[in-house]
C-alpha cells in the first residue's frame, strides 16, 4: 500500500490529448529523471493513492508533458485524470547528471522554501535520506531545519522554489 505521507506532488493532470489515452500533465519535472526501473504516477482514486504505470510520455511544452499509462487506452478513461493531482514517492524524485558525482536527488539545493501561511522559510542546503522519510536540509536564518519531504506541496524547478504546508505548531518544536 502507498502512504500518503511518502508522496510528493509534481503537477496535476489537464485535459486528456487525442483519443487514445494520452493525458497532459502539467509539471515542471522532467519525467526522463524518474529514478525507478518501472517509472509510475500515483493519483488518489476514491480516496485511494493508486499507482499508474507509465507506458510512455513526451514533452509538449516546458510546463506540459503527454502522459500514456498501461491500461488507460481511450480518451474516457483518461478523462478520469482530469483535474486530479500527480505524485510520486519522494524517493523516485527526478534526478540529474551533475559534476558533483551525487546521484542528482540533491538538485534542489538552493531552491527557496515557503511556507502556505508563514511565507518565506529560507533555501535547500541539502536532502537527508538516510531514514525513510526524506528531510529537506533548510538553512533558516543561519539555522538549520529539517522539514519532511511529505510537507512539500508543490516544486517550481523554473522558479527553483518549493512551496510546503507546515503544521501547526511545527515552530514550537
Amino acid at each position: 500500500m502507498i502512504k500518503e505521507e511518502g508522496l510528493i506532488k509534481i503537477g496535476h493532470f489537464a485535459k486528456p490529448h487525442g483519443i487514445k489515452g494520452e493525458i497532459s500533465l502539467v509539471t515542471g519535472y522532467g519525467l526522463d529523471g524518474i529514478t525507478c526501473a518501472d517509472p509510475f504516477i500515483v493519483c488518489d482514486m476514491d480516496g485511494i493513492a493508486v499507482p499508474f504505470f507509465i507506458e510512455s510520455h513526451r514533452q509538449k511544452s516546458n510546463t506540459v508533458t503527454l502522459v500514456r499509462f498501461d491500461g488507460i487506452d481511450s480518451e474516457d478513461k483518461a478523462k478520469l485524470f482530469t483535474g486530479k493531482a500527480a505524485c510520486i514517492p519522494t524517493e523516485m524524485l527526478p534526478s540529474h547528471d551533475g559534476d558533483d558525482g551525487q546521484d542528482g536527488r540533491n538538485d534542489v539545493t538552493g531552491y527557496a522554501v515557503s511556507d502556505e501561511k508563514s511565507g518565506a522559510i529560507g533555501a535547500v542546503t541539502g536532502i537527508d535520506d538516510r531514514t525513510a522519510n526524506a528531510l529537506l536540509a533548510v538553512d533558516c536564518k543561519g539555522k538549520e531545519i529539517l522539514i519532511p519531504a511529505a510537507l512539500i506541496t508543490a516544486v517550481d524547478r523554473e522558479h527553483k522554489t518549493i512551496e510546503v504546508s507546515l503544521p501547526d505548531g511545527f515552530w514550537e518544536l
